[in-house]
């Protein structure tokens, strides 16, 4: 398992816990609903998809589940008391941004999967009604950067959330033989009793939980 509006802006570039609180089966997040409106530049409109990205989202049954699930989220959010409009619409215009970029990428169906996966989990902590697991933090050599992270068990798919430099990395769950093992592309967090495998944007390096 970057601050929260910072965040959509490296999406594409991207934890270690105790193995009591690392979650161990997959659990569906709630439906969420609102009357808002996203903004159309984010909206995808699969009866004149404006760009090849979106045709792909149109075209592919799980890309279009998370796009309806996001723009749900987003609703939810723009209607919740006390939010900011201005905020939301702008955060979630860039992270459109990003989404559309994925052309560039040499697995285009996989960065737009954790693209939306990403800022589902964003909008979803920044809830007052999610239930935000414990922080752990780690021992890591001192050139690593201090490391912290909290594992979402309530999460589809379950999630670990990293705070490493200050920087906030959201990592999903992978097949492990062994251990706990989150990832996304550009990064992977492997635990195996007690010891924590990281490699971050090329970056490797070895925590433990004690």
């Amino acid at each position: 398992m970057w601050p929260i509006a910072v965040i959509v802006a490296a999406l594409i570039l991207s934890g270690c816990g105790s193995t009591t609180n690392h979650p161990v089966s997959s659990s569906a997040s709630g439906a969420l609903n609102s009357t808002s409106a996203a903004p159309s530049s984010v909206a995808v409109d699969c009866t004149k998809p404006a760009t090849s990205v979106q045709q792909l989202i149109c075209t592919d049954p799980r890309l279009t589940d998370l796009d309806h699930r996001l723009q749900t989220a987003y609703q939810r959010a723009l209607a919740r008391t006390g939010a900011d409009p201005a905020a939301l619409t702008g955060a979630q215009t860039s992270w459109a941004a990003v989404r559309d970029g994925c052309t560039q990428n040499s697995d285009v169906h996989t960065c737009l999967v954790e693209a939306y996966q990403t800022r589902l989990v964003q909008l979803a902590i920044a809830d007052p009604a999610t239930v935000a697991p414990p922080v752990i933090t780690y021992h890591c050599p001192a050139d690593s950067g201090p490391l912290t992270a909290q594992f979402y068990n309530q999460f589809d798919p379950q999630t670990a959330v990293l705070d490493w430099k200050g920087n906030q990395q959201v990592l999903f769950i992978q097949p492990s033989g062994s251990g706990a093992r989150y990832g996304r592309q550009g990064a992977e967090y492997w635990e195996h009793q007690g010891e924590v495998k990281l490699a971050i944007n090329d970056t490797k390096f070895v925590c433990s939980t004690s």
